[in-house]
């Protein structure tokens, strides 16, 4: 999924770089997803994901520069013809509200800043608005890590190679994807040099892997 991010007028925090403990400067992740919600009505269709990733990400086995994010995608149904959407994410007497100006591929995407498990969303595009339920599709699913440990041991044999030939442990890739909006699952990757990875996506419910490369 391919988004430009765009002028936002949103009260956003584009990326919190904190400084890492000795363990996580030695795990090489570059991006993780931690928490993802997800909503949609018959108008637009909503997700929210929380975790962290490299600040400009490059497919160069090493990860750097990794901060905190959280990301909203609002993805019109009807129409592409808007300019501008703005919401409210509520839980409780809490809100986070903003616009988003501009989109690229039909999706509205903008970084926020989010402290609290958010329930609901309101979108307003030109006339049309929707109240969508937001639901954690992680919630009881096995997390990030989980899957990494799940990868590394299906890996275990080429790691153990590398290794033994002095080479440098690979930049780890996690991203949660789905192609129906009903069906998540883990995309997994562990990058190398230039074009060489391991990549494969394994079901967040029961750590199986479905697919490998």
């Amino acid at each position: 999924m391919v988004a430009i991010l765009c002028l936002s007028l949103s009260f956003v925090v584009l990326c919190a770089c904190n400084k890492k403990t000795n363990d996580e400067q030695k795990d090489n992740i570059s991006r993780l997803t931690e928490q993802y919600y997800a909503g949609e009505s018959d108008l637009f269709v909503v997700s929210i994901e929380k975790g962290r990733r490299e600040k400009n990400f490059i497919a160069d086995g090493v990860a750097k520069d990794v901060c905190e994010f959280t990301e909203l995608i609002i993805v019109p149904l009807k129409t592409n013809d808007y300019t501008a959407v703005s919401y409210v994410i509520s839980a409780d007497d809490k809100t986070v509200s903003g616009e988003i100006k501009c989109s690229s591929s039909g999706e509205f995407v903008t970084s926020i800043a989010l402290d609290f498990v958010p329930k609901t969303i309101t979108v307003t595009a030109g006339e049309a608005s929707s109240d969508i339920e937001l639901n954690s599709v992680l919630d009881g699913k096995l997390s990030a890590n989980d899957v990494v440990n799940i990868a590394k041991e299906s890996l275990k044999d080429k790691i153990d190679q590398e290794y033994a030939e002095g080479k440098a442990e690979r930049e780890i890739y996690v991203k949660l994807i789905t192609a129906d909006r009903e069906s998540y699952y883990y995309y997994v990757s562990f990058i190398g040099d230039g074009v060489d990875y391991w990549a494969m996506l394994i079901d967040p419910t029961s750590g199986a892997i479905i697919s490998r490369k």
